[in-house]
């Protein structure tokens, strides 16, 4: 109960300092009071529509990995928290993925659902997508994989709730599973029913004719879905978010990891290049061609997406006005450095203070595949600073 006060405090504070609203000493003794009182009766307490609109956007300006908190002030928040039933459900993450693709201008959204109550065993609502589009991976019998292998456990589980897609391929979208007062709903699977809210760039290269005939694609708006968004102590397990795409999330990441799609050999065949020698540096080539080709087609297709070098740069900036601000500014070097081109970028160079804001931040938390699939997944650990504790 202290813990929750003095984290409900330092947010206040830092609500007051950001907003710079010069509140009297007496309306915020008064506010400190009542969340005081409340926590003293109920264990918890309840935030303002103000403190929640703040308090979601100061949770993304303190993510230390998060390379895009520039943009922090901008986000756009729904209060979803009296929604507990299904079909509202579906129906405000279904507004929510229209409102953030804003035909391509891509906004940064949250939408933010009941909190934890400290008093109940189960979360009134939790999604157990770690995205609300992301692409099945599917296991055969001869162990090859099709689609992505980070989907592998998530998409079993849905298999064997009865989800049996006709086209088992590449990139085959995910239903969406949820749980309502930690009972599981049978899945929706959202975008076989409304193609419209699946927006995807098909990859082409500017050069290159033949990349088309790799068949790739990518959606275009990343919404994370199984992190909880703390907000001065109050948990709230459900609050999907997105901002937009850099580059070299899908073309140096998602499409090029050995353990992802590890598409950098049919890209190095493409281009002819000479994959028996390391020394060729074959994979960094290939790697560079995929992100121009990444980049070209969001483009192309009017879609936002960053680019490593800019968003640095923007970051950069973030970091001289906080400090002008005299605002302590934190950040994890190793996710702040882009996965290629790292050392002509200004984050490469800097030094980074990785404290964890604990009273409002985004956390990682223990998904509920880990007890319905009875086995422990990566992520996790408890031990990490980024963990939900």
């Amino acid at each position: 109960m202290d813990k929750l006060y003095i984290q409900a405090k330092a947010f206040i504070s830092s609500m007051q300092q950001f907003e710079k609203t010069h509140v009297n000493d007496i309306k915020l003794r008064k506010r400190l009071n009542e969340i005081k009182d409340s926590i003293q009766a109920t264990g918890t307490y309840i935030h303002t529509k103000g403190e929640l609109d703040f308090g979601a956007k100061l949770a993304w300006r303190n993510s230390n990995r998060c390379i895009g908190r520039h943009y922090w002030r901008n986000l756009d928040v729904f209060d979803c928290r009296t929604i507990d039933q299904p079909d509202l459900a579906f129906k405000a993450l279904e507004d929510h993925i229209l409102h953030a693709f804003n035909n391509g201008a891509i906004k940064s959204t949250i939408s933010i659902f009941p909190p934890r109550d400290p008093s109940q065993k189960h979360d009134k609502i939790r999604i157990i997508n770690h995205q609300l589009i992301r692409y099945a991976g599917f296991k055969n019998t001869n162990k090859t994989i099709i689609g992505d292998p980070n989907s592998i456990i998530f998409t079993k589980l849905l298999q064997e709730s009865g989800w049996n897609p006709k086209n088992k391929g590449q990139f085959t979208p995910l239903p969406w599973l949820i749980q309502i007062n930690g009972k599981t709903i049978g899945y929706n699977d959202v975008f076989q029913k409304k193609s419209q809210l699946l927006n995807e760039v098909t990859l082409e290269h500017p050069e290159s004719d033949a990349f088309k005939n790799l068949c790739l694609k990518w959606y275009c708006i990343p919404i994370l879905s199984d992190m909880a968004l703390k907000i001065g102590g109050i948990t709230y397990p459900c609050a999907p978010f997105n901002g937009w795409y850099m580059g070299t999330e899908i073309g140096a990441r998602n499409l090029a990891d050995e353990s992802r799609y590890n598409l950098l050999p049919k890209i190095a065949k493409l281009f002819n290049l000479n994959t028996k020698n390391e020394r060729s540096l074959w994979r960094d080539r290939a790697l560079i061609e995929l992100n121009r080709a990444v980049l070209f087609s969001f483009d192309k297709n009017n879609i936002r997406i960053g680019d490593h070098h800019n968003l640095s740069k923007q970051f950069e900036k973030f970091t001289k006005n906080e400090e002008k601000s005299k605002c302590p500014i934190s950040g994890d070097w190793s996710w702040l450095v882009p996965p290629i081109s790292g050392s002509q970028t200004p984050t490469f160079h800097q030094e980074y203070d990785p404290s964890v804001i604990e009273h409002t931040n985004f956390f990682y938390q223990d998904s509920p595949i880990v007890k319905m699939n009875k086995k422990k997944t990566k992520g996790t650990s408890s031990s990490c600073p980024y963990h939900l504790k």
